[in-house]
């Protein structure tokens, strides 16, 4: 059911805190990569729309885990896109700005919709279209201290930072107000070496572990 897909994602992003942003991983390397972050407790999965199998892998990801993750789509542009998302099982739709009609339409779709926005009026205009969460994009520069300063003002609207986010500035983004961060390379380092992604996505889950849910 649409409510129970926008529910599902935002109950994800609140407890574990992290979004992994999958952009254009090669499909040989996707299905390891994604099992080892969700069993790390990662369970926000954004699949990028910057590539021609996007579609094909969130719903082979949505097959794959059911309610185990929250797959979702990413640099979405188009209400085509958000429209293919919906029909592939996507539970979220990222955008990389604010574009009334194809928020509006993700939202009317049931997925919870993150526009990116970065100033005042931009975030009036997302919460007008229908935005769930705000994605403040990108986050670092200007940094948690810009976020500090603006949550408050829209506290209507959850934020989650993305864009220059790593395991030494999350902390921050939390203090700031951030219910989340997206986070790609910075996450799990390269797509082939799992072993090290192990490791630093251990590092970034303990950060947000020692927040706590939000």
């Amino acid at each position: 059911m649409p409510d129970d897909r926008r529910d599902h994602a935002l109950t994800c992003l609140r407890e574990d805190r992290i979004m992994a942003v999958l952009r254009q991983v090669p499909l040989e390397h996707l299905v390891p990569l994604a099992d080892l972050l969700v069993e790390c407790g990662v369970r926000s999965l954004e699949i990028t729309h910057d590539y021609d199998r996007a579609t094909d892998d969130v719903e082979m990801l949505v097959t794959r885990y059911g309610d185990r993750a929250s797959v979702g789509v990413g640099t979405t542009w188009t209400i085509e896109q958000a429209e293919s998302a919906a029909a592939a099982g996507a539970t979220f739709c990222v955008l990389p700005g604010v574009d009334a009609d194809t928020t509006r339409r993700s939202s009317e779709l049931g997925m919870l919709t993150l526009p990116g926005v970065q100033t005042p009026a931009e975030i009036q205009l997302a919460i007008r279209s229908g935005a769930d969460v705000l994605k403040f994009f990108p986050a670092d520069p200007p940094g948690a201290s810009w976020l500090a300063q603006v949550a408050p003002a829209y506290r209507q609207r959850p934020f989650m930072a993305t864009g220059g986010v790593t395991v030494a500035n999350m902390a921050d983004f939390f203090a700031a107000g951030a219910i989340a961060v997206g986070m790609g390379d910075t996450l799990f380092g390269r797509v082939d070496d799992l072993a090290g992604a192990s490791t630093m996505i251990a590092r970034a889950v303990a950060v947000a572990n020692a927040a706590g849910p939000a």
